[in-house]
Parts: C-alpha cells; sequence; structure tokens
C-alpha cells in the first residue's frame, strides 16, 4: 500500500446511504449482552485459561457469517481468529483485543464476574480492560453481517490469549495474517491513540557472602550491594530519562517494583534479587536501555563488578507509534468524528498494548476503545453504556471504510 496516498473511499452519498444502513443494523442492547457472557469467563491470568470465551467467541462469530479458526497458543488458550469475508479487492481490517483479565482482587461491591448495570455504568472485571472492547467488536463485525452489505475486503476480528502478561497471543499471530489497518482495543476516553509505551523488566542479582550477622566482616552483604547499585540507578532516572520526551506518551521511566533479599535475621545475605520495570517511549529499544542499565552499574566501583542483570520477566514487547500524518489515522478520525460529533484529539498510552506487534508487521494500527484508562485494573471496574453503544458504531464504522476503499 502506498502510505503517502490517501486511501480512496466510495462516493460521499453512496457512503452515507450504506453507513446509515449500517448503523441502523447496530443493537447496544447486544454490545450489553456480549459482555454480561464474556464477564462470566473467569480468563484471569495468571492462574485462568481463555479457552472458555474463546468457544464462545468462535461460536458466536461463526453464527454471524465468519470464517473462524482457532489457533492454540497454549494449551487451553487459543487465539480466535474470525474473518468476515468480503468480494474481494478491497483492503483488510483487524479488530483486536485480548480475552484475558487481570485479578479481581479486593473491595468489589457485587461479584466481579457478574456484569452489573447501574445507571449508564457496566460493573464487571473487563468490561472496560477489555472486554467491552472485544464485546463491542463482536457486535459491530454481527451488524456487518446482518445489514447485507457486501464488503470488497475482509473484515477479521483478532481476539487474542495473554496481553496481561507477555501477549504471547499477539507475538504468535499466524505469519500469513495481514491487514491495512489494525484497530487494537483498549479504552482511550473517546480519543484516538497512535502511539504507547512500552517496557523491558530485568531481574539484578547480587551476589554476595553469607556470614554470622554478628561478624558481618567476614561476609559480603548482598542487600546492600543492591542497595547501591539501586542509588545509582534512581539518580540515573531522576537525571538523564526525564529529558527523553516523546509528545504522546511522556517520558521513560525506570522503577524498582519488587526486591528480595535475605533468608534469616542473623545472616548476612548472600543473594538479593530487584526486579526493575523501564517503560520505553518510541523511538527506544530494548537492547540499548539494558546496556545503559549495565552500564550504570558498572560504574559504581564500591560493587566489585557483584551486580548483575540475571534474567528478564517477559513483557507485553516494545513502545510503537503510527505517524499521525498517515492516511489510516485520518480515517478512524473521521468515525470517530462522525460518531462523537467532533474530532478526537490524538493521544498516546503510556502503558503497553498489542499494537506493537501489529507495527512489528508493518500493518498501521491505532488504538481506540471505550472506558477511561485510570479505570484498568481497579475494584468495581467500570464503563458507561453510552461509550459501549459508540465504540461499536466506531468500530462498524471504520471497518467499512478501510474494507470499501
Amino acid at each position: 500500500m502506498n502510505e503517502t496516498a490517501k486511501p480512496s473511499t466510495p462516493p460521499e452519498a453512496e457512503r452515507d446511504s450504506v453507513l446509515r444502513l449500517l448503523q441502523r443494523s447496530i443493537r447496544p442492547e447486544r454490545t450489553l449482552e456480549i459482555l454480561a457472557d464474556l464477564i462470566r469467563f473467569k480468563s484471569v491470568n495468571p492462574g485462568g485459561t481463555e479457552g472458555e470465551a474463546a468457544a464462545y467467541i468462535a461460536k458466536t462469530m461463526e453464527s454471524a457469517g465468519c470464517v473462524v479458526e482457532l489457533q492454540e497458543i497454549e494449551p487451553g488458550r487459543p487465539n480466535v481468529l474470525a474473518r468476515l469475508k468480503g468480494t474481494g479487492g478491497g483492503r483488510t481490517v483487524i479488530l483486536n483485543t485480548h480475552m484475558d483479565v487481570v485479578p479481581a482482587g479486593a473491595g468489589w461491591s457485587e461479584d466481579p464476574f457478574e456484569m452489573v448495570v447501574k445507571g449508564d455504568r457496566a460493573y464487571g472485571r473487563g468490561v472496560m480492560d477489555a472486554k467491552g472492547p472485544l464485546a463491542a467488536m463482536m457486535a459491530a463485525v454481527e451488524a456487518i453481517a446482518a445489514s447485507g452489505i457486501e464488503l470488497p475486503g475482509d473484515v477479521v476480528l483478532a481476539a487474542v490469549v495473554d496481553e496481561e502478561a507477555a501477549s504471547i497471543g499477539a507475538r504468535r499471530l499466524p505469519e500469513g495474517l495481514t491487514g491495512d489497518l489494525a484497530v487494537v482495543g483498549e479504552a482511550t476516553n473517546g480519543q484516538l491513540a497512535i502511539a504507547h509505551r512500552g517496557s523491558v523488566r530485568p531481574v539484578l542479582v547480587a551476589d554476595g557472602v553469607s556470614a554470622h550477622s554478628s561478624t558481618p566482616h567476614l561476609g559480603v552483604n548482598a542487600v546492600m550491594l543492591m542497595a547501591r547499585a539501586l542509588v545509582a540507578l534512581d539518580d540515573f532516572a531522576g537525571k538523564t530519562l526525564p529529558g527523553r520526551l516523546h509528545p504522546l506518551t511522556g517520558q521513560s521511566t525506570l522503577s524498582v517494583t519488587v526486591m528480595r533479599g535475605g533468608i534469616k535475621e542473623s545472616m548476612i545475605p548472600d543473594r538479593c534479587e530487584a526486579l526493575i520495570d523501564r517503560r520505553l517511549i518510541p523511538g527506544e529499544d530494548e537492547e540499548a536501555a539494558l546496556r545503559e542499565i549495565e552500564q550504570v552499574i558498572s560504574g559504581v566501583p564500591e560493587l566489585d563488578g557483584r551486580v548483575r542483570i540475571d534474567r528478564l520477566v517477559p513483557t507485553t514487547g516494545v513502545a510503537s507509534e503510527t505517524a499521525p500524518d498517515h492516511p489510516m489515522v485520518g480515517l478512524a478520525s473521521r468515525a470517530i468524528e462522525e460518531v462523537y460529533g467532533r474530532r478526537p484529539e490524538l493521544v498516546g498510552l503510556t502503558a503497553n498494548c498489542d499494537m506493537t506487534h501489529f507495527v512489528a508487521r508493518g500493518i498501521p494500527s491505532v488504538i481506540y476503545g471505550p472506558g477511561d484508562f485510570s479505570v484498568a485494573h481497579t475494584a468495581d471496574e467500570w464503563v458507561p453504556l453510552s461509550e459501549l453503544e459508540k465504540a461499536t458504531r466506531v468500530y462498524a464504522t471504520i471497518a467499512l471504510d478501510v474494507a470499501s476503499s
């Protein structure tokens, strides 16, 4: 595809007529029905599986007329690829989000795995992250099929596993899966995100020498070694990283999130571990970030080479972005404007998401979904019903425009 050329679209009058037909086929109550069903599947990561949710999605999309493939990633953890085939000659849009959710945790007012509607809000684990976007995408595909509109291009729903951990689902999507636009379903509060941060998580290990705590001079305290290393890294983070800014995602960061050391109150600890959460902005890569951490540690003489990067904890992946002037960004922006009645702001996510794995395939990608991202991973997670309806309409409109262009 020529990325500098504006996608051709049907004549406006014809498009408007088709779009009105499509919008009449959208039933907001159907999005809620699908969402309530999805919430009941305890696809918690870690500890649960997405298998039951995947079976439900596959059956629902098959009933809508899609060709469905279950791609087994791990036992009981399949990706769902549902393709609503076009007549040929059009472009392909991929609607992607994830089936897994984080643990419910404490503090819920109701059963987190039974959706509750109060006023204009639906509550439950995953109503916003990301079963709300998933339900809206499924309802959008159903509406397209029910409308009788024949699209030249294909609409592909890609519901993946494991986004809340290491994104093995998105990483292992079939090599042959291609598209002209991927829309990643994550909460954007009615805006359009075209960039997101990434992460790399090294585990540092300090190797000390054990001794009785009454004779500490006979040992080497691994906790103290690690403390010196972390002070140096904190100094680096405070002085260097604030200068690395991305206009949409903010600055690079480095945080210590887990630390373990010592096994007995009367022993000098001979080992200490610390997990570093290094957030990357678009343009940064894992290798360079790890080299910097190694350089900071090696620059502390008192460590005597006893602190090192031992291993990496898997993450969703690196940062990515799509150029704001890309024609597909304009197409998605127009869809949001038509539904919301105002032009969306182009924003970035401070967190990871699966967009990075579509960008890595050369697929232009954007992020859009119902709800406010600040509600993610909280007790009494909620999403506005009005946002669910708008999301269904936005996804359907984007699919129509891409597949018809």
